[in-house]
């Protein structure tokens, strides 16, 4: 068929929106550190005025959660006259989570509340314990990208379907204890962030507590990696004083000079629009 096709002469004009992007960070053990460095970077992105920083707890066990980011920076004296936003509650109910924020020093948090805890351990209802606890894999994937913000950072702790939820991000960053015992327990999940990044997903790998004391032959025989960045391990009463005073660990002056320069490094690997 022949067909004669002739442009009009007119302005083309593309609009194009900011993209919301995903950074996952999760640990490779429990108490690795990983909501340490989500905190972290959340806050340094949110000193940039062209994009809306997120933090989001992602974990489908929520009765199981050992600590709460909610508690550690006094999220009740934060919101003290204000209504916190419980996303959890929301999606679980059904409910549209479109355009509700709890902004607090610049960055929106969606965070695991003592009474989303309580649900997730059936202390509610026995509808809430049939149904396995805290949110399904689909009410958390709604959760993710329904959430307000351009760049979301997801804490991924604690997770029945981690993998699934780092397939879903446009970033991976994986943080490491290098003490053995908990190298070689979280060794199942490593292996599995290792078949993300051979599929393509760009992993960001990171070692935290770095210290003396460590064998550094040995740990990188046991994780074969190629590059990572260090994290100093820092004295814990720094991170005492921060709870004390309702505050995120990278606003203690010391912690913050320990993790700064290699903060922006990482930041300079993700390719943010």
């Amino acid at each position: 068929m022949q067909r004669l096709f002739i442009r009009e002469k007119t302005e083309e004009k593309f609009v194009s929106a900011i993209e919301k992007q995903k950074i996952g960070v999760a640990g490779m053990s429990r108490g690795a550190g990983a909501t340490f460095i989500a905190t972290s970077l959340a806050k340094i992105l949110s000193y940039r005025d062209d994009r809306k920083v997120t933090f989001l707890e992602v974990c489908d066990l929520t009765g199981n959660k050992s600590s709460l980011t909610y508690d550690s920076i006094g999220i009740d004296k934060r919101f003290k006259t204000r209504e916190f936003v419980r996303f959890y509650n929301e999606i679980k109910s059904g409910g549209s989570i479109r355009g509700k924020t709890n902004p607090d020093d610049r960055i929106n948090w969606g965070l695991i509340t003592p009474e989303d805890v309580k649900a997730g351990a059936g202390l509610i209802t026995p509808e809430d314990v049939k149904a396995g606890a805290g949110l399904t894999p689909i009410e958390m994937i709604r959760l993710i990208n329904n959430i307000s913000g351009d760049l979301i950072i997801c804490d991924i702790s604690e997770c029945r379907n981690a993998e699934d939820y780092l397939l879903d991000m446009d970033y991976v960053i994986f943080v490491i204890d290098p003490v053995p015992s908990a190298m070689i327990k979280g060794y199942p999940f490593m292996r599995e962030v290792k078949r993300i990044e051979y599929r393509g997903k760009k992993v960001i790998w990171v070692i935290n507590k770095y210290n003396s004391g460590i064998n550094k032959r040995d740990m990188q025989s046991f994780l074969k990696l190629k590059e990572y960045y260090r994290i100093p391990l820092m004295d814990a009463g720094h991170f005492y004083s921060a709870e004390y005073n309702c505050k995120i660990p990278f606003e203690v002056a010391t912690i913050q000079d320990g993790v700064r320069e290699t903060m922006e490094k990482i930041i300079k690997e993700l390719v943010l629009c």
